[in-house]
């Protein structure tokens, strides 16, 4: 009964559910995966399994000391968008490039998989941003981020039109870092709200929340309805709180706590359950494990099925992307398991 409630109240637009669409707010960023040691970490300062922002001169600095292994187009809600738009439902993004070769690239990598890319390109101003993640011998990964052209989002670059028969708005709290960027945020929210767009939040990295913590509550009090994190980011968020009675006092409707290798735990107004991961042989690189899960999970929960179902979905995904380097699969690997 629970399933079939959850199907007719997710369709509250009457539409096909093949017809659901999604539209993605985040950092367009490319991806550049290298395989480091951990003294390599601990000789560039850098903090495993987090994400630190640096200047230009700095990325300069520390792409002459890899060897790349894999660049993709990316962006943590990026990398999520492309996977819903390859499992077979239609995915928008809004993020921010310049008009240089590799926001070229980035654009035309993300419409090759039929994910339409909707603002347009900055005339000047900073290039377009990078991410280089280091993944260590355990599959774990530490990224520096510059951020570039990705900071200037800006409200003047949401269009109302963007959310016409959108269903779910997925904003990366990655952005929260740019002042310009949170009020594109805002923007997109008070659109989202009219349309009656279900908004999801993703938590993004726990730096990131312990800096702007305060700010995060209050969206969670009235703006956000799906709020999806690791351990850690809700670690920093709500402390030892449960999770369950922290959804209690909220307006959001379902959290969800990726915890790795010991699955997901799923709060909803029915409780909390853990829904396990699925083992795998060997972990190369868990780059891309929480935007593959989140694909996974909304492209099941665009299609009627409930939370714990989605969540289980996702698992499977994420299960796959750790055992390759890079964030993204293959649209075969994708249409398969959508079948």
């Amino acid at each position: 009964m629970y399933e079939i409630l959850y199907y007719l109240n997710l369709n509250y637009k009457g539409k096909n559910l093949m017809n659901k669409k999604i539209l993605g707010m985040g950092n367009a960023v490319l991806d550049i995966v290298s395989s480091v040691s951990d003294d390599f970490l601990a000789s560039a300062n850098l903090t495993k399994g987090a994400m630190t922002l640096v200047d230009q001169n700095v990325s300069d600095k520390i792409l002459k000391e890899i060897n790349p292994i894999k660049k993709d187009s990316g962006g943590s809600v990026a990398n999520t968008m492309v996977g819903i738009s390859l499992l077979g439902l239609n995915s928008f993004f809004c993020g921010k490039v310049r008009d240089d070769e590799l926001g070229d690239e980035f654009i035309s990598d993300m419409e090759k998989t039929k994910t339409k890319f909707l603002c347009k390109q900055s005339t000047q101003g900073l290039p377009t941003a990078r991410c280089i993640v280091f993944v260590s011998p355990d599959g774990e990964r530490s990224m520096q981020t510059f951020l570039g052209a990705s900071t200037t989002l800006g409200k003047e670059d949401i269009k109302s039109d963007f959310f016409n028969d959108i269903d779910y708005l997925l904003i990366e709290g990655y952005l929260w870092s740019s002042e310009s960027a949170r009020e594109a945020i805002y923007k997109a929210i008070e659109i989202a709200k009219i349309k009656k767009i279900k908004i999801v939040f993703s938590l993004s990295d726990p730096n990131l929340v312990k800096m702007y913590r305060d700010d995060f509550l209050k969206l969670l009090k009235s703006e956000i309805n799906i709020l999806i994190g690791n351990e850690h980011e809700f670690k920093e968020l709500l402390g030892n709180d449960n999770l369950l009675n922290f959804l209690k006092t909220q307006t959001v409707e379902i959290l969800l706590k990726t915890m790795g290798d010991k699955g997901v735990e799923v709060v909803d107004s029915h409780g909390s359950e853990i829904i396990p991961s699925f083992q795998v042989e060997s972990v190369l690189d868990t780059t891309g494990a929480g935007d593959m899960f989140a694909a996974g999970f909304l492209y099941k929960l665009l299609k009627g099925e409930s939370p714990k179902n989605s969540a289980l979905f996702g698992c499977k995904v994420a299960s796959l992307i750790i055992q390759q380097y890079g964030a993204r699969l293959t649209e075969e690997t994708l249409s398969n398991l959508a079948n």
